[in-house]
């Protein structure tokens, strides 16, 4: 087979192995943002275009009953819709992620532990 089969043959399997990364928007606010927290009113929220997937983090300290909520990107698609729920220093809270277009107003659809650990020690530290 000549050079130049190949060459095509490497493009045309090239081509057809990419995925076709399509934007989608998701809601994005966060700590210092009172619209934030739930009741969450998805009119005139702030979205972010995203390639990855959309996040909801929902935390409460057991001690002050303060809630927050941060929503926003995450860089990477998900492979399922879900929640998982963690605590951390008195701090409990659900991390959710989700593929769908402004898919994080609410709390039905985890991520992984890391992530929710990183999410609840950020909260801890900025109150």
């Amino acid at each position: 087979m000549g050079t130049l089969k190949i060459k095509h043959l490497v493009i045309f399997g090239t081509l057809i192995g990419l995925k076709q990364v399509n934007a989608i928007d998701c809601y994005n606010c966060g700590l210092l943002d009172s619209t934030c927290n739930d009741p969450f009113k998805t009119s005139g929220a702030p979205t972010v275009s995203c390639t990855g997937s959309c996040y909801k983090v929902k935390a409460k300290d057991s001690s002050s009953n303060a809630q927050a909520a941060l929503r926003g990107c995450l860089p990477a698609v998900v492979a399922e819709d879900k929640c998982a729920d963690s605590s951390y220093g008195g701090i409990t809270g659900t991390v959710c992620s989700c593929r769908g277009n402004l898919c994080n107003y609410a709390l039905p659809v985890g991520s992984s532990i890391i992530v929710i650990t990183a999410a609840l020690i950020v909260y801890v530290n900025l109150r």
